[in-house]
């Protein structure tokens, strides 16, 4: 029997609450449902929230969990990337659908198409939970022996095992170098190539195996870490679909609406810098050639910062949740 320790426990749970300042009979989105801990504090404040994930164990566990609040939590079984799909499949009197369940009950919300504005704030919690990281069935972690599989929804087409098998040495060096930011890419990427012209790579151990043959015993274990994250990051798309799901949220979202975003390595939290900066209102001194300009660029300003600097757990959390200390939350509130 799962429990929410199971699953990755709400980091800065708090602080998302407060930033997102959830309002009774608004409309919320988890974009990241996992256990359902944002969902739960969101729907505890009276909220109507949609919970996006696309493992079938997640789906599972939270749609049990997030019963009692009844027809206000609906489970939508499909990727964050894929949130704009919601107003289309929400019309009065459907019961089902297929990224959309709805329970017996008809949807209490009408959306037509082409809406915008209904959304009051999404949530997410990105990377991925405990129980996934030890579960033996995908082999996300180099510490458990397992299929090199990596897909966090079942559906994909490509797992690990293919990037591993099928990729040239040239494609393998560009994803460790770009989503593990790892500096032995070139040589753990020879190694792969070489290896697997002897046997097909097909597990955890094997790849784990090979990878630690390009560096020293000093360096295995950080190495091991990047090379696993690199192609979890690879076989999911997680970085193009966050880029995709923040512009969604944002057309979405209702003047005043939040998005509240919790990351945990340095490449999704620069995407969500990036985006947040580009996206909210510019500041000048006054009297600085910038200044001249503002009345420009203010107009095209959607977003305004609520976190100048990331927010980060305090030692007490990091105590209580070692797998919260890299996390940092960003948040900000689309303007008119």
């Amino acid at each position: 029997m799962k429990t929410e320790r199971d699953y990755h426990r709400p980091v800065l749970l708090r602080e998302a609450m407060e930033y997102l300042d959830v309002k009774e009979g608004s409309v919320y989105i988890d974009a990241t449902l996992g256990g359902g801990g944002y969902a739960d504090a969101m729907l505890e404040r009276g909220a109507v929230v949609f919970g996006f994930d696309t493992d079938p164990a997640a789906q599972e566990f939270a749609s049990k969990r997030l019963a009692k609040y009844g027809e206000r939590f609906h489970l939508v079984k499909e990727n964050f990337a894929d949130l704009e799909k919601l107003p289309l499949l929400l019309k009065a009197g459907e019961k089902e659908s297929p990224l959309f369940k709805a329970g017996e009950k008809e949807s209490p919300l009408l959306f037509k198409e082409g809406a915008r504005g209904w959304l009051s704030g999404i949530v997410y919690d990105l990377g991925v939970s405990s129980h996934q990281l030890d579960t033996t069935s995908i082999g996300l972690s180099y510490r458990v022996d397992a299929p090199l599989d990596m897909r966090l929804d079942p559906r994909l087409q490509v797992s690990a095992q293919e990037v591993i098998e099928t990729y040239d040495e040239s494609q393998l060096r560009t994803v460790f170098r770009e989503f593990g930011e790892e500096p032995f890419a070139g040589r753990i990427a020879r190694n792969i190539v070489r290896a697997r012209g002897v046997q097909p790579i097909a597990t955890t151990a094997q790849l784990a195996q090979v990878v630690a043959s390009a560096v020293r015993e000093d360096k295995k274990y950080e190495t091991l870490s990047r090379v696993f994250q690199a192609l979890r990051i690879e076989v999911n798309r997680e970085l193009e679909n966050l880029r995709v799901s923040l512009a969604q949220a944002l057309e979405q979202m209702a003047p005043g609406g939040r998005i509240v975003v919790v990351s945990y390595h340095s490449l999704e939290d620069r995407i969500v810098k990036e985006f947040f900066k580009r996206e909210s209102e510019p500041e000048f001194e006054a009297g600085s050639v910038g200044a001249l300009k503002e009345r420009i660029d203010r107009s095209k300003a959607r977003l305004k910062l609520l976190t100048k600097k990331a927010i980060v757990p305090s030692e007490e959390e990091i105590l209580q949740n070692p797998r919260a200390r890299s996390a940092k939350l960003r948040a900000a509130e689309k303007i008119q």
